[in-house]
Protein backbone atom coordinates (compact mmCIF):
# COMPACT_ATOMS: atom_id res chain seq x y z
CA UNK A 1 0.00 0.00 0.00
CA UNK A 2 1.61 3.15 -0.63
CA UNK A 3 1.51 6.50 0.76
CA UNK A 4 -1.42 7.89 -1.84
CA UNK A 5 -3.41 5.12 -0.98
CA UNK A 6 -4.25 7.34 2.88
CA UNK A 7 -4.56 11.01 1.25
CA UNK A 8 -7.64 12.43 1.63
CA UNK A 9 -8.99 13.70 -1.56
CA UNK A 10 -8.91 17.10 -0.35
CA UNK A 11 -5.15 16.54 0.02
CA UNK A 12 -4.34 16.31 -3.28
CA UNK A 13 -5.07 19.92 -4.10
CA UNK A 14 -2.99 21.42 -1.42
CA UNK A 15 0.07 18.88 -3.12
CA UNK A 16 -1.00 20.36 -6.60
CA UNK A 17 -0.72 24.21 -5.02
CA UNK A 18 2.96 23.10 -3.19
CA UNK A 19 3.93 21.44 -6.41
CA UNK A 20 3.04 24.09 -8.53
CA UNK A 21 4.90 26.93 -5.88
CA UNK A 22 2.21 29.02 -6.90
CA UNK A 23 3.50 32.05 -4.36
CA UNK A 24 6.71 32.11 -7.24
CA UNK A 25 4.69 32.78 -9.98
CA UNK A 26 4.58 36.17 -8.79
CA UNK A 27 8.48 37.16 -10.23
CA UNK A 28 7.21 36.63 -13.76
CA UNK A 29 3.55 38.04 -13.66
CA UNK A 30 4.25 41.40 -11.56
CA UNK A 31 7.49 42.03 -14.61
CA UNK A 32 5.16 41.34 -17.32
CA UNK A 33 2.54 43.84 -15.82
CA UNK A 34 4.92 46.39 -15.65
CA UNK A 35 5.52 45.59 -19.67
CA UNK A 36 1.73 46.44 -20.19
CA UNK A 37 1.94 49.44 -17.78
CA UNK A 38 5.24 50.66 -20.15
CA UNK A 39 3.01 49.74 -22.76
CA UNK A 40 0.01 51.93 -21.63
CA UNK A 41 2.03 54.47 -20.77
CA UNK A 42 3.24 55.09 -24.58
CA UNK A 43 0.25 55.02 -25.37
CA UNK A 44 -0.78 51.53 -26.57
CA UNK A 45 -3.75 49.41 -25.77
CA UNK A 46 -5.36 45.86 -26.54
CA UNK A 47 -8.25 43.52 -26.06
CA UNK A 48 -8.77 42.56 -22.65
CA UNK A 49 -8.11 39.09 -23.51
CA UNK A 50 -4.66 39.62 -25.03
CA UNK A 51 -3.74 40.30 -21.82
CA UNK A 52 -5.45 36.87 -20.03
CA UNK A 53 -4.11 34.53 -22.65
CA UNK A 54 -0.28 36.18 -22.50
CA UNK A 55 -0.69 35.88 -18.70
CA UNK A 56 -1.49 32.78 -19.27
CA UNK A 57 0.98 31.79 -21.46
CA UNK A 58 3.60 33.39 -19.13
CA UNK A 59 2.29 31.34 -15.99
CA UNK A 60 2.12 27.95 -18.04
CA UNK A 61 6.00 28.64 -19.01
CA UNK A 62 6.73 28.93 -15.27
CA UNK A 63 4.77 26.23 -14.09
CA UNK A 64 6.84 24.23 -16.77
CA UNK A 65 10.06 25.01 -15.73
CA UNK A 66 8.80 24.27 -11.65
CA UNK A 67 7.32 20.75 -12.80
CA UNK A 68 10.35 19.46 -14.81
CA UNK A 69 12.67 20.96 -12.37
CA UNK A 70 11.25 18.97 -9.70
CA UNK A 71 11.22 15.59 -11.86
CA UNK A 72 14.73 16.61 -12.86
CA UNK A 73 15.84 17.66 -8.94
CA UNK A 74 14.60 14.60 -7.54
CA UNK A 75 17.59 12.94 -6.72
CA UNK A 76 19.20 16.12 -5.33
CA UNK A 77 15.98 16.78 -3.40
CA UNK A 78 16.50 13.06 -1.66
CA UNK A 79 20.03 13.76 -0.60
CA UNK A 80 19.15 17.62 0.69
CA UNK A 81 18.64 18.01 4.89
CA UNK A 82 19.27 21.67 5.14
CA UNK A 83 16.14 22.92 2.35
CA UNK A 84 14.21 25.69 3.62
CA UNK A 85 10.89 27.70 2.59
CA UNK A 86 13.08 28.85 -0.33
CA UNK A 87 15.12 26.03 -1.64
CA UNK A 88 15.03 22.11 -1.97
CA UNK A 89 11.71 21.83 -4.35
CA UNK A 90 8.38 21.61 -3.01
CA UNK A 91 9.37 18.04 -1.58
CA UNK A 92 5.56 16.66 -2.68
CA UNK A 93 7.69 14.16 -4.53
CA UNK A 94 10.13 13.18 -1.92
CA UNK A 95 7.01 12.82 0.51
CA UNK A 96 5.28 10.71 -1.93
CA UNK A 97 2.19 12.97 -1.47
CA UNK A 98 2.02 12.58 -5.41
CA UNK A 99 3.50 10.38 -7.88
CA UNK A 100 6.36 11.51 -9.51
CA UNK A 101 5.21 10.48 -12.99
CA UNK A 102 3.08 13.53 -11.76
CA UNK A 103 5.14 16.48 -12.21
CA UNK A 104 6.75 14.97 -15.58
CA UNK A 105 3.33 14.74 -17.10
CA UNK A 106 1.93 18.67 -15.35
CA UNK A 107 5.64 19.72 -17.45
CA UNK A 108 4.71 18.34 -20.51
CA UNK A 109 1.39 19.34 -20.81
CA UNK A 110 1.93 22.73 -19.50
CA UNK A 111 4.79 22.91 -22.50
CA UNK A 112 1.93 21.79 -25.20
CA UNK A 113 -0.07 24.43 -23.76
CA UNK A 114 2.09 27.32 -23.98
CA UNK A 115 3.04 26.87 -27.81
CA UNK A 116 -0.33 26.69 -29.13
CA UNK A 117 -1.42 29.49 -26.84
CA UNK A 118 1.38 31.72 -27.83
CA UNK A 119 0.55 30.27 -31.32
CA UNK A 120 -2.99 31.60 -31.13
CA UNK A 121 -1.91 35.20 -29.85
CA UNK A 122 0.12 35.61 -32.70
CA UNK A 123 -2.64 34.66 -35.68
CA UNK A 124 -5.23 35.73 -33.61
CA UNK A 125 -3.97 39.10 -33.11
CA UNK A 126 -1.94 39.81 -35.55
CA UNK A 127 1.18 40.62 -33.40
CA UNK A 128 4.39 41.34 -34.75
CA UNK A 129 7.14 38.50 -35.77
CA UNK A 130 9.10 39.25 -32.57
CA UNK A 131 6.40 37.80 -30.23
CA UNK A 132 7.03 34.33 -31.77
CA UNK A 133 10.91 34.79 -31.06
CA UNK A 134 10.37 36.05 -27.27
CA UNK A 135 7.97 33.64 -26.67
CA UNK A 136 10.52 30.89 -28.21
CA UNK A 137 12.84 32.24 -25.85
CA UNK A 138 11.10 31.97 -23.02
CA UNK A 139 10.12 28.82 -23.49
CA UNK A 140 13.38 27.29 -24.06
CA UNK A 141 15.13 28.57 -21.92
CA UNK A 142 12.18 27.32 -19.47
CA UNK A 143 12.06 23.97 -20.90
CA UNK A 144 16.16 23.89 -20.66
CA UNK A 145 16.71 25.31 -17.65
CA UNK A 146 16.54 22.01 -15.85
CA UNK A 147 16.19 19.39 -18.48
CA UNK A 148 18.81 17.18 -20.36
CA UNK A 149 20.99 17.85 -22.93
CA UNK A 150 21.47 21.16 -21.42
CA UNK A 151 20.18 21.60 -18.12
CA UNK A 152 21.49 25.05 -17.49
CA UNK A 153 20.88 24.67 -13.67
CA UNK A 154 23.51 22.23 -13.50
CA UNK A 155 26.43 24.06 -15.56
CA UNK A 156 26.60 27.56 -13.90
CA UNK A 157 24.60 29.26 -16.15
CA UNK A 158 20.99 28.82 -14.77
CA UNK A 159 21.80 32.25 -12.27
CA UNK A 160 21.91 34.22 -15.74
CA UNK A 161 19.15 32.45 -17.67
CA UNK A 162 16.39 33.31 -14.63
CA UNK A 163 17.99 37.20 -14.72
CA UNK A 164 17.35 37.33 -18.22
CA UNK A 165 14.02 35.64 -18.27
CA UNK A 166 12.67 36.90 -15.08
CA UNK A 167 14.09 40.11 -16.18
CA UNK A 168 14.33 41.47 -18.88
CA UNK A 169 12.07 39.03 -21.37
CA UNK A 170 8.65 39.56 -19.14
CA UNK A 171 9.07 43.28 -19.51
CA UNK A 172 10.12 43.49 -23.13
CA UNK A 173 7.04 40.97 -24.01
CA UNK A 174 4.35 43.07 -22.45
CA UNK A 175 5.91 46.09 -23.89
CA UNK A 176 6.53 44.36 -27.56
CA UNK A 177 3.27 42.93 -27.68
CA UNK A 178 1.54 46.26 -27.59
CA UNK A 179 3.88 48.31 -29.61
CA UNK A 180 5.54 46.03 -31.95
CA UNK A 181 8.97 47.66 -30.93
CA UNK A 182 11.51 48.24 -27.57
CA UNK A 183 13.23 50.89 -26.28
CA UNK A 184 15.81 52.07 -23.96
CA UNK A 185 13.87 52.16 -20.76
CA UNK A 186 12.66 48.53 -21.36
CA UNK A 187 16.05 47.73 -20.38
CA UNK A 188 16.57 50.20 -17.66
CA UNK A 189 14.32 48.80 -15.41
CA UNK A 190 15.08 44.91 -16.40
CA UNK A 191 18.62 46.16 -14.74
CA UNK A 192 17.61 46.15 -10.81
CA UNK A 193 14.68 43.25 -11.88
CA UNK A 194 17.19 41.08 -13.75
CA UNK A 195 19.66 41.91 -10.53
CA UNK A 196 17.40 41.31 -7.85
CA UNK A 197 16.27 38.02 -9.28
CA UNK A 198 19.69 36.80 -10.13
CA UNK A 199 20.59 37.14 -6.12
CA UNK A 200 17.26 35.15 -5.27
CA UNK A 201 18.71 32.24 -7.42
CA UNK A 202 21.82 32.41 -5.99
CA UNK A 203 20.82 32.86 -2.31
CA UNK A 204 18.59 30.03 -2.31
CA UNK A 205 21.27 27.91 -3.47
CA UNK A 206 23.27 27.97 -0.42
CA UNK A 207 21.27 25.66 1.52
CA UNK A 208 21.24 23.18 -1.03
CA UNK A 209 25.25 23.40 -1.69
CA UNK A 210 25.91 19.75 -0.17
CA UNK A 211 23.20 17.70 -2.06
CA UNK A 212 23.62 19.94 -5.36
CA UNK A 213 27.68 18.86 -4.73
CA UNK A 214 26.67 14.91 -3.87
CA UNK A 215 25.07 14.68 -7.56
CA UNK A 216 27.15 16.81 -9.52
CA UNK A 217 25.27 19.79 -9.90
CA UNK A 218 27.44 22.56 -10.86
CA UNK A 219 26.05 25.77 -9.99
CA UNK A 220 28.03 29.35 -8.94
CA UNK A 221 27.87 28.29 -5.49
CA UNK A 222 28.79 24.87 -6.18
CA UNK A 223 31.56 25.62 -8.55
CA UNK A 224 33.09 28.85 -6.28
CA UNK A 225 31.97 27.85 -2.90
CA UNK A 226 29.66 30.08 -0.26
CA UNK A 227 32.49 32.95 0.78
CA UNK A 228 32.94 33.91 -2.74
CA UNK A 229 29.29 33.51 -3.90
CA UNK A 230 28.43 36.03 -0.82
CA UNK A 231 30.84 38.06 -2.09
CA UNK A 232 28.70 38.23 -5.45
CA UNK A 233 25.48 38.78 -3.81
CA UNK A 234 26.72 41.43 -1.73
CA UNK A 235 28.13 43.17 -5.04
CA UNK A 236 24.86 42.48 -7.33
CA UNK A 237 22.99 44.01 -3.86
CA UNK A 238 24.66 47.04 -4.24
CA UNK A 239 24.41 47.33 -7.46
CA UNK A 240 20.64 46.90 -7.42
CA UNK A 241 20.19 49.53 -4.78
CA UNK A 242 21.85 51.81 -6.63
CA UNK A 243 20.19 51.19 -9.89
CA UNK A 244 16.81 51.18 -8.54
CA UNK A 245 17.02 54.67 -7.00
CA UNK A 246 18.75 56.12 -10.16
CA UNK A 247 15.94 54.94 -12.04
CA UNK A 248 13.70 56.94 -9.58
CA UNK A 249 15.43 59.85 -9.76
CA UNK A 250 15.25 59.71 -13.77
CA UNK A 251 11.88 59.02 -14.21
CA UNK A 252 9.48 60.55 -10.97
CA UNK A 253 9.76 62.35 -8.13
CA UNK A 254 6.61 61.27 -6.44
CA UNK A 255 7.07 61.79 -2.91
CA UNK A 256 5.26 58.36 -2.13
CA UNK A 257 7.42 56.80 -4.63
CA UNK A 258 10.32 57.95 -2.40
CA UNK A 259 8.54 56.66 0.66
CA UNK A 260 7.62 53.28 -0.48
CA UNK A 261 11.59 52.66 -2.03
CA UNK A 262 12.41 52.64 1.58
CA UNK A 263 11.01 49.07 2.13
CA UNK A 264 13.68 47.29 -0.46
CA UNK A 265 16.19 49.51 -0.15
CA UNK A 266 15.97 48.55 4.08
CA UNK A 267 15.86 44.90 3.03
CA UNK A 268 19.16 45.65 0.82
CA UNK A 269 20.93 46.92 3.57
CA UNK A 270 19.37 44.15 6.18
CA UNK A 271 20.90 41.56 3.89
CA UNK A 272 23.90 43.46 3.45
CA UNK A 273 24.45 43.64 7.51
CA UNK A 274 23.45 39.87 7.64
CA UNK A 275 25.72 38.17 4.57
CA UNK A 276 28.78 40.38 6.44
CA UNK A 277 28.12 38.46 9.66
CA UNK A 278 27.82 35.47 7.48
CA UNK A 279 24.76 34.61 8.40
CA UNK A 280 24.27 32.20 5.81
CA UNK A 281 26.24 29.92 7.78
CA UNK A 282 23.11 29.54 9.85
CA UNK A 283 20.06 28.10 8.88
CA UNK A 284 17.25 30.32 10.37
CA UNK A 285 19.15 33.34 9.24
CA UNK A 286 19.84 32.12 5.68
CA UNK A 287 16.52 31.17 5.48
CA UNK A 288 15.91 35.01 6.24
CA UNK A 289 17.90 36.00 3.14
CA UNK A 290 16.14 33.63 1.12
CA UNK A 291 12.90 35.85 2.28
CA UNK A 292 14.31 38.99 1.90
CA UNK A 293 16.06 38.73 -1.22
CA UNK A 294 12.68 37.80 -2.79
CA UNK A 295 11.03 40.65 -1.42
CA UNK A 296 13.55 42.86 -3.01
CA UNK A 297 12.87 41.31 -5.89
CA UNK A 298 8.95 41.79 -5.82
CA UNK A 299 8.96 45.62 -4.09
CA UNK A 300 11.27 47.44 -6.88
CA UNK A 301 8.71 45.29 -9.85
CA UNK A 302 5.87 46.45 -7.92
CA UNK A 303 6.95 50.25 -7.30
CA UNK A 304 8.44 50.40 -11.09
CA UNK A 305 4.42 49.72 -12.21
CA UNK A 306 3.45 52.24 -9.70
CA UNK A 307 5.96 54.52 -11.00
CA UNK A 308 5.15 54.10 -14.81
CA UNK A 309 1.10 54.02 -14.24
CA UNK A 310 1.53 58.08 -12.65
CA UNK A 311 4.47 59.56 -14.71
Amino acid sequence: MTMQDHIHPTQYFTALWKLSRIPFLSVGIFPLILGFVLAWRLGYQGPFKLYSLTTVTVILIMLMTYYLGEWNDLKGDRLNRNFNRFSGGSRILIQGVLPQWVALLLGQACLVGAILIGLYIYFRYRTEPLTLLLGGIGIFAGFSYSNKPFQWAYRGLGEIFVGFSYGWLPIASGVYLLTGSLNFQVFLLSIPVGLSIFNVILINEFPDEEADRAIGKKNLVVRFGRERMADLYMGLSILTGLFFIKILMTFGNNPWLFALSAIPIFLILWNLLLTWQEAYREPKKLELLCRNTLLINLSITIIFTIQQSIV
